[in-house]
C-alpha cells in the first residue's frame, strides 16, 4: 500500500515506528500541571509521602503531538483503525501506512511497546486532561496499613488491598484533595485527574 496518505505538504514524511517514541516527551514534573490542579496534587503527594507510600510519577503534561502518536499507534496496532487515512497532526510528519498492513501494524505495535500502552483497554485519548495539564499518572504502593491524612486533616487507615493506585479507599482519600482517579480503575490503573477522565 502506498505510504502517502498522512503526510502534509512539508515533505514525504517518515514511516511510523519506534524512532517516534522519544519525540515530544511527556513531562513528569508536577510544576507543569495547571496551577489549581498542581496545588491539589502537591497536597496529596505530601500526604502520601508522610504516610510512607512510594510514588513514581510517570506522566503529567502531555504534548498534543505525543497524544496523537500514542492514540493512533494503539488504534492501528489493535486494528481499530486502518493505517490509511489517519488524519494529519500539525508538526508530526509521520506516515502510518507502510507497504503492507502487517508492516503498518508491526510498526504501530513497536510504538505501543515503547510507550508502555499495550496493556491499556482503551486507546489513549487524543484530547485529554493530560494535554490540558489536568492529569497525572502515578504508580503508588505501600506495605501494611497506610495511615494517610485526608484534605480535612482527619486520617484514614487503609488496610485493604490492593496496595496500589486502584485501592478504593486510597481513591476516596485522593478525592478529598480534588485528585480523582480514573472512573474505571481497571482500565487505567495509574491515571488521576481533575474529574476522573
Amino acid at each position: 500500500m502506498a505510504a502517502d496518505s498522512t503526510d502534509d505538504s512539508t515533505g514525504p514524511g517518515e514511516l511510523s515506528g519506534p524512532a517516534w517514541v522519544p519525540r515530544f516527551p511527556t513531562s513528569t514534573d508536577v510544576a507543569a500541571l495547571e496551577v489549581g490542579f498542581q496545588a491539589n496534587v502537591q497536597r496529596f503527594l505530601a500526604a502520601l509521602g508522610e504516610a510512607g507510600a512510594t510514588v513514581d510519577i510517570t506522566a503529567t503534561l502531555r504534548p498534543v503531538e505525543r497524544a496523537y502518536l500514542m492514540h493512533f499507534a494503539y488504534c492501528i496496532a489493535k486494528q481499530l483503525s486502518p493505517p490509511e487515512g489517519i488524519p494529519a497532526q500539525p508538526g508530526v510528519d509521520i506516515v502510518w501506512a507502510h507497504p503492507t498492513d502487517d508492516e503498518s501494524r508491526q510498526a504501530a505495535q513497536e510504538m505501543c511497546d515503547g510507550y508502555g500502552i499495550d496493556a491499556l483497554q482503551v486507546p489513549p485519548a487524543l484530547g485529554s486532561r493530560h494535554t490540558q495539564g489536568k492529569a497525572i499518572d502515578m504508580v503508588i504502593g505501600w506495605n501494611g496499613t497506610l495511615t494517610i491524612r485526608k484534605a480535612d486533616g482527619t486520617t484514614a487507615a487503609i488496610a485493604s488491598t490492593p496496595r496500589d493506585s486502584t485501592n478504593l479507599d486510597l481513591i476516596a482519600v485522593g478525592k478529598t484533595y480534588g485528585v480523582i482517579h480514573f472512573l474505571r480503575p481497571a482500565k487505567d490503573r495509574v491515571h488521576w485527574s481533575t474529574d476522573g477522565h
